[in-house]
């Protein structure tokens, strides 16, 4: 039997990340074990909030305030969005509304759950509406969509937003130790290269996409020792035939890693994918708080019409007081 003791102690309002939004229902479900084997639910009302909303650490000044819509958090696009930097334009025939920032973009109609991310179709759980002349969407798509990440603090109703940097602003940080970094990888320095890495290892990504479940993770002490194992290992799958790669160190280095001069590579970009094939460029859904650098040929034969471009993508993220590298991904057309 849960006693009114038990639910003063369990009383507050949970909330719980899903698809489309924050839940927070005015009712948590409180769970009690009053048999051995049975769990019974009683739901208890709790005090709603407003939450407070913060971009890489800023607490956002908003004129419109979030309110909850069918147990989803919706806050006004145009504050949140300039609050993270994304441009936003509205289209007032079509109630439209668009955010861009960087490589994102996204689009949602005010009365409809239908929206456009990067060109993919979502469905927001609960529709994108007008209030006091202002577009409201769920909090965690307006993250989201646009390369973000988002955490819940419920002791403080605090959402947390990380937003990848600017290109400007990621350039000035991570600029020098990018340099001695592909600079390590060219003259293949593997000490140097392993005092700039991750104290985790390094995962390298034969392909753009980043498989978690695949891709090797080599030790930080690994590193060294690596083009020394003559070894063969499986890296990944091969591209259109699906064999797998199977290669020593050196070989995938050659293959997969420096397969063309990026120290030297004419465009370089922070924060900014700018080769684009058929395989999904996940970098920045896994390591969303990294800097994300990229060494990228637009092709080397013309007969090829640009389809034999290649890059090298190199994440860093803050270990304690410094960057350090995470992650090497190549990238190339695909079929």
């Amino acid at each position: 039997m849960i006693t009114k003791k038990w639910i003063a102690r369990v009383l507050g309002l949970s909330f719980l990340i899903s698809g489309g939004g924050f839940y927070a229902g005015e009712h948590q479900a409180v769970m009690a074990q009053s048999a051995p084997g049975i769990i019974s639910v009683t739901a208890v009302s709790a005090v709603v909030k407003t939450p407070i909303v913060k971009v890489n650490g800023i607490t956002l000044t908003l004129a419109d305030a979030p309110y909850l819509k069918q147990g989803r958090v919706m806050v006004p696009l145009r504050g949140v969005a300039e609050g993270f930097g994304a441009a936003v334009t509205w289209n007032k025939a079509t109630l439209t509304a668009t955010i861009a920032r960087g490589v994102h973009k996204a689009s949602m109609t005010a009365g409809s759950a239908a929206a456009l991310n990067d060109g993919n179709p979502v469905t927001l759980d609960v529709p994108a509406e007008l209030r006091n002349g202002r577009i409201y969407i769920p909090l965690r798509f307006s993250a989201e969509s646009m390369g973000g990440s988002i955490s819940w603090n419920v002791k403080t109703w605090t959402a947390s937003i990380a937003m990848p940097l600017t290109p400007a602003a990621a350039q000035l940080i991570i600029q020098t130790k990018a340099e001695q970094t592909v600079t390590a990888l060219k003259n293949e320095d593997w000490s140097a290269l392993a005092a700039l890495s991750s104290k985790q290892g390094v995962r390298f990504s034969p392909y753009g996409y980043v498989n978690t479940a695949t891709d090797r993770v080599l030790s930080h002490n690994a590193l060294t020792t690596a083009p020394l194992d003559t070894t063969a290992y499986l890296w990944g799958s091969y591209d259109g035939t699906g064999f797998p790669i199977m290669l020593n160190f050196a070989d995938y280095y050659n293959r997969f890693i420096y397969s063309s001069d990026f120290a030297a590579a004419p465009e370089i970009g922070y924060n900014v994918s700018i080769g684009m094939g058929n395989t999904i460029n996940n970098a920045h859904k896994v390591y969303p708080n990294a800097i994300i650098v990229e060494y990228h040929y637009a092709g080397f034969d013309p007969q090829y019409a640009g389809m034999d471009w290649q890059s090298l993508r190199l994440a860093f993220e803050e270990e304690g007081n410094q960057w350090v590298l995470v992650g090497i991904i190549h990238d190339q057309w695909t079929i």
